[in-house]
C-alpha cells in the first residue's frame, strides 16, 4: 500500500484512539529501541523520494521529502498561530513513515531541560552519544556572523544574527555516531535545487542554557493563554534546541533546512510535548484555544488576521495532508493517538 494509503487507513483505525503510542524521553528507551530508532531513520534516507522533481528537484530519499516540505513551508509556519499545529502534523506524519520503516515504537523526544545546567551535562547527554546516539559537536570552525569562515555556509539568520556567539564551540561536519558526515541536499535556506554538503553542529552552550532550562519550562507552562504561550516559546524553548546545537554553522539552526538534522525530529516532538502539556493544565478549554497571525510576526495584525481553528495546515512531505487545527487539538481523541510518558 502506498504511503498515503497506510496513513489514511490508520487515521480511520485510531478514530476512537483506544491504544495511543506512547512518546518517551531518548534516554529512557532501551539501547535496542535506540537502534531500532536509528536504523528507522537510515531506512528512509534509502527509500526513494516521492515529491515530484518540479517541486523538489534536488530532493533524492524520502528523508529529503520531510526536508524540502520544510524548507518550502518555513517562511509561512513560524512566527505564526500556526506554528504548533503545523509542526505537531509533520512529526506524526514521519513518525508514520519511521513505522512503515520497521520501527515499532512511538517517535522519541529529547527533554533538553535536563541537559541545560552546565556544558558537562550538555555533553553528556545520551542524544549525543557516538554509540547510542545521534553523534557529537563539530570540530571548531572560526568566525562570526559578521565574518564567516570562507566557504563554510553561514546557516544563522535575521534576529539571530545579534545574539552574542562568542560561546560557540564546533561548527564542523557531525564527527562521530550512526550520522557522521551525514549528506545534506537541500538548503541551505530555501535552495531546493540540490546542494550536498555535510550535517554541521555547532554546539553554543550560553543559548542552550539561557532559554532551554527548567526555568524556561516554567514560563512556558505560566503562560495564561495560547497566544502568549505560543508567542513566547517560539523564541525561548524553540530557539533553545536549534540555535544551542546549531551556532552560526550548524545545521539545526536553519530555519529552513534544520531537520537535515535527524536531532530536528526529538526537538520538535519535544516543543510538542511542551504544547500537550501546557494543554493539559486545562484541557477543556484549551483545545479550542486557538489563535496567532496568519502572517509570521504580524502580532498586531497590521498585515492579516489570526488563525482558528478552522485554519488548514498541509504536510506534503511523504503523502499530502490537509487538515483544519480543530483536528489537531487533542492528540488523544482523534486520528492523531498518541500520548506521552511524562508532562512538564
Amino acid at each position: 500500500m502506498p504511503a498515503g494509503g497506510h496513513l489514511l487507513r490508520r487515521q480511520q483505525e485510531n478514530s476512537t484512539c483506544e491504544n495511543p503510542l506512547v512518546r518517551k524521553e531518548w534516554r529512557s528507551l532501551s539501547l535496542d529501541d535506540r537502534k531500532s530508532y536509528i536504523d528507522a531513520v537510515k531506512c528512509l534516507y534509502g527509500k526513494p523520494a516521492v515529491t515530484p522533481k518540479d517541486i523538489l528537484p534536488g530532493a533524492s530519499s524520502m528523508y529529503d521529502d520531510f526536508v524540502g516540505d520544510h524548507v518550502l513551508q518555513a517562511d509561512a509556519n513560524h512566527f505564526v498561530g500556526h506554528f504548533y499545529a503545523w509542526h505537531r502534523l509533520i512529526v506524526w506524519t514521519y513518525e508514520n513513515e519511521l513505522r512503515n520503516c520497521g520501527y515499532a515504537g512511538a517517535q522519541p523526544y529529547w527533554d533538553w531541560s535536563l541537559d541545560a545546567n552546565s556544558v558537562e551535562d550538555m555533553l553528556a547527554s545520551p542524544v549525543f552519544d557516538p554509540d547510542s546516539g545521534f553523534g557529537g559537536n563539530g570540530e571548531w570552525v572560526p568566525g562570526t556572523p559578521e565574518n564567516p569562515e570562507p566557504g563554510v555556509d553561514l546557516t544563522v539568520s535575521g534576529e539571530l544574527l545579534a545574539l552574542d556567539w562568542t560561546n560557540r564551540t564546533g561548527g564542523g561536519c557531525i564527527p562521530d555516531g550512526p550520522f557522521a558526515n551525514l549528506t545534506i541536499r537541500l538548503g541551505p535556506e530555501d535552495d531546493v535545487e540540490g546542494n550536498e554538503r555535510c550535517v554541521r553542529r555547532d554546539f553554543t552552550p550560553v543559548h542552550f542554557f539561557s532559554s532551554g532550562n527548567a526555568d524556561s519550562v516554567a514560563d512556558a507552562m505560566a503562560q495564561p493563554d495560547f497566544w502568549h504561550f505560543s508567542e513566547r516559546t517560539q523564541v525561548t524553548i524553540h530557539a533553545a534546541g536549534h540555535a544551542g546545537v546549531g551556532g552560526i554553522y550548524g545545521t539545526l539552526t536553519d530555519v529552513w533546512s534544520s531537520p537535515g538534522d535527524p536531532l530536528f525530529w526529538l526537538h520538535h516532538t519535544n516543543m510538542d510535548r511542551a504544547w500537550w502539556s501546557w494543554q493539559m493544565k486545562n484541557l477543556s478549554e484549551r483545545l479550542q484555544d486557538m489563535t496567532g497571525p496568519i502572517v509570521p510576526f504580524d502580532y498586531t495584525n497590521a498585515l492579516g488576521g489570526n488563525v482558528t481553528l478552522d485554519f488548514e495546515v498541509r504536510t506534503n512531505s511523504s503523502v499530502n495532508v490537509a487538515l483544519p487545527i480543530r483536528d489537531l487539538m487533542d492528540i488523544g481523541g482523534g486520528f492523531l493517538c498518541y500520548d506521552y510518558d511524562t508532562l512538564y
